[in-house]
């Protein structure tokens, strides 16, 4: 049931638009005051391209030989030019939508921040959704496959797709400035305006940040090590609705993470790369699917079981579903996140579907897929009874 088409679908994917939509919305602009710089590798990024038709633009650009204003940037302007401030202003706000300049600024101090870890398929975007709503914390919107990966070093074909494990030892010198960097960039608040959109003088020295991303399941020690102030919300789903909805996903092929793995006989893999994923070549969906949940959560008590107590936060998801008013309080008090009118009002009815949601949510929907499921099941009893006490 899986497909091994080369052929690539034109249709944009939900997950392809609402970053394309978040990015729209957190979209950065000039700051008159503020310093920019070119883009690393400018002259391999394909919007440079369009400065072939653009010489103006393409010589504005060519003048932020390091990080200037835009007021040291027409000082340097030819003599000939009788361009006014307002365009000039345009031309430059045209390279930065365009990718091409980047503003150069003072990183803030990102505090305590949180991370969202379970397996894929378990509620994280529910619970993702209802915590950026608190007004202390900033997100970048969605997920941030694109912000870690990007990194050549935290790129699984650095480790030959391996898998997506992360640990203290890929902490290099250079990442935690980087990492933070890439993330600032796509700060953004609960009202969804861009960070760097702020006045400089209006952006916060000190931030509190929320993140949430599956393969983040595989990173705890990744992330602790950049971040050492960092709290972990560990989101548990019980294996028959989470495998379910992990199948349905797979199913889907809405959810890809890579294509055409070597060693891995489809056109696409979707979710976390598990470590071991090579071994599932003749597994059927199901299997792959409880192979996945059980390696996330594997993986993740295992490592938040090395960290201080009060690092980290068990919710179920059962819980968050039945009664999210106090599921979120007890997140609240863990995280210490400052509680406000606007969050009272979310919680005084039942939280709203989200986003990523497949098909209509229903306790019974996983037993279309029961008979599948549980003969899967026995495999995963070391971990259940490992997590019993925990959720208990």
């Amino acid at each position: 049931m899986l497909s091994t088409s080369k052929s690539s679908s034109r249709q944009l994917s939900s997950k392809q638009l609402l970053l394309a939509r978040n990015k729209l919305k957190a979209k950065p602009q000039l700051n008159r005051n503020a310093c920019y710089q070119v883009v690393e590798n400018l002259e391999l990024q394909k919007s440079y391209q369009r400065l072939l038709t653009l010489p103006k633009h393409l010589q504005v650009l060519q003048l932020f030989t390091s990080p200037s204003t835009l007021e040291e940037i027409q000082h340097c302007l030819p003599s000939e030019w009788e361009t006014t401030e307002t365009q000039i202003a345009d031309i430059v706000q045209k390279l930065i939508d365009l990718e091409l300049l980047k503003e150069n600024f003072p990183l803030p101090k990102f505090t305590k921040p949180i991370f969202i870890v379970s397996a894929p398929r378990a509620g994280s975007t529910l619970l993702f959704e209802t915590l950026a709503q608190f007004p202390d914390l900033w997100t970048i919107g969605d997920e941030s496959h694109e912000i870690i990966e990007g990194i050549p070093e935290l790129h699984p074909a650095a480790q030959n797709f391996s898998s997506n494990r992360l640990t203290q030892d890929d902490v290099l010198p250079h990442i935690p400035t980087i990492l933070t960097e890439r993330f600032t960039r796509q700060l953004q608040d609960r009202e969804a305006q861009g960070y760097l959109n702020f006045p400089i003088n209006e952006r916060l020295p000190i931030i509190r940040f929320l993140e949430k991303t599956p393969k983040n399941a595989l990173r705890i020690p990744f992330l602790k090590t950049v971040f050492p102030e960092a709290l972990f919300v560990y989101l548990y789903r019980e294996p028959r609705e989470n495998i379910s909805s992990l199948m349905e996903g797979w199913r889907s092929q809405r959810f890809p993470s890579y294509q055409f793995l070597s060693g891995w006989p489809y056109r696409q893999w979707c979710f976390l790369l598990t470590p071991g994923w090579e071994s599932l070549q003749e597994a059927s969906i199901v299997e792959i699917a409880a192979h996945q949940w059980y390696t996330a959560n594997a993986y993740i008590l295992d490592d938040l079981e090395t960290l201080p107590q009060k690092s980290w936060h068990l919710v179920n998801y059962y819980d968050l579903i039945q009664d999210p008013k106090k599921t979120i309080s007890q997140i609240a008090e863990f995280a210490q996140l400052r509680w406000d009118k606007h969050i009272e009002e979310i919680l005084s009815q039942s939280l709203p579907v989200a986003r990523r949601t497949l098909s209509e949510p229903s306790p019974d929907k996983w037993r279309k897929n029961e008979k599948e499921i549980e003969a899967v099941l026995p495999g995963l009893e070391p971990l259940l009874t490992r997590l019993k006490n925990k959720i208990s």
